[in-house]
């Protein structure tokens, strides 16, 4: 079953589900969107509810994390609600990780106790960041005693803003987790446990910065060069940590980074989805997969083929952000064009409403080198703004 939830669902997603005549749950939000009448097959929670209680590894995907609330209130012994538990919340899933990383450094506070802490006793650098987050809400590198209190000052009005964005099951300020710092390339992962506990990954994404400050999500980008890399180390990976729960049948989107001497440290992951805001659509240009299908017919992408035969380009998605310390009602639109200009090959424009919305628009594009990933990471939004 798929669960269609906002903020956003994509024509591909959309039309795969039409297409494939697989279930959807009948919720507030399609009824609320303009979707044609008698275009999907639609089942209601009671008998949602009643299929799923009996299956012991439910098979249910969703666009957003906005669909948590549902399993958790109509599942809430399930296997997957337990398993959403295991990685929503950033702070117990560093703890079920100590086993593997007993080194790693940590703790949990209280946003409320945020400024009252002894900073003596942090270990900089470190990021800070909601213990239930999304996007980059939240989330500040810190590199000493001399950065705490501006970063502190700052989180007020970016999580009110967030807030009223996103439920508390998807992003909570009540808990924040300090974390040390891991340097080492950023990297994301689409994949998800198959019915037997094996792991099938759709996509592996680098996460390029502008800087070392820099926790934005502008640019993913991955290739054949990628894919071919780390494929093999991050299945492994993802297979201990499935290991720990017995994980079957669960979409996720992982994020890691992969340390100097080789050492992949998990960041978070992120559950039920791939890519946010079905950027995980990517996979379409740079693979000529779906990766919906793969999640619901339980098949894994013959990446031997596809890589044989995958050329040298780089394929993107790019977000273009509404800057959070921008009051969004002096805006009156955004320059698309003007700011498209800095993209030299763009394959699809996602328009996004900006009003209600962190975004402007999701770029899909391709690449033949890097050398434009710096501009693009460089850009300021707010040289695209009319007000």
């Amino acid at each position: 079953m798929f669960i269609i939830e906002k903020p956003y669902a994509s024509e591909f997603l959309v039309d795969a589900i039409v297409q494939n005549d697989w279930a959807v749950l009948d919720n507030e939000s399609i009824q609320e969107a303009n979707f044609e009448e008698g275009a999907f097959n639609l089942v209601d929670t009671n008998q949602a509810r009643e299929h799923f209680l009996k299956q012991e590894y439910p098979l249910i995907y969703s666009n957003s994390e906005n669909a948590i609330n549902w399993v958790l209130e109509n599942l809430p012994q399930s296997n997957l609600t337990s398993y959403i538990k295991f990685f929503k919340d950033k702070a117990k899933f560093r703890e079920l990780l100590q086993e593997m990383y007993p080194d790693f450094y940590f703790q949990t506070v209280e946003y409320e106790n945020l400024k009252k802490l002894n900073k003596k006793e942090i270990k900089f650098p470190v990021v800070l960041k909601p213990a239930v987050g999304f996007l980059s809400f939240g989330v500040h590198t810190v590199k000493d005693e001399s950065e705490w209190d501006s970063v502190i000052s700052k989180l007020s009005s970016e999580m009110k803003q967030a807030e009223s964005m996103y439920p508390k099951e998807v992003l909570d300020s009540s808990k924040f987790l300090i974390e040390e710092k891991i340097e080492g390339e950023e990297f994301a992962i689409d994949a998800f446990y198959d019915r037997n506990g094996d792991v099938v990954i759709l996509n592996i994404f680098q996460h390029p910065f502008y800087n070392e400050k820099d926790v934005s999500d502008r640019i993913y980008i991955t290739s054949a060069e990628i894919m071919v890399r780390h494929m093999a180390k991050f299945a492994i990976l993802l297979k201990q940590i499935g290991n720990l729960s017995l994980i079957r049948n669960f979409p996720m989107h992982v994020e890691v980074r992969i340390k100097d001497d080789g050492t992949i440290i998990p960041i978070e992951v992120n559950p039920m989805r791939f890519a946010g805001w079905c950027t995980t659509d990517v996979a379409r240009y740079a693979w000529g997969i779906n990766v919906y299908e793969h999640f619901q017919n339980q098949t894994s992408p013959n990446w031997n083929d596809i890589l044989a035969d995958a050329g040298r380009d780089i394929y993107y998605f790019s977000m273009a952000e509404v800057p959070v310390d921008v009051e969004r009602s002096k805006i009156k639109n955004f320059d698309y064009g003007r700011f498209l200009e800095n993209y030299s090959h763009v394959l699809e424009v996602r328009r996004i409403n900006f009003e209600t919305n962190p975004l402007f628009a999701i770029i899909f594009g391709s690449l033949k080198d890097k050398s434009e990933i710096q501009k693009i990471l460089s850009l300021n939004t707010k040289d695209y703004i009319i007000q």
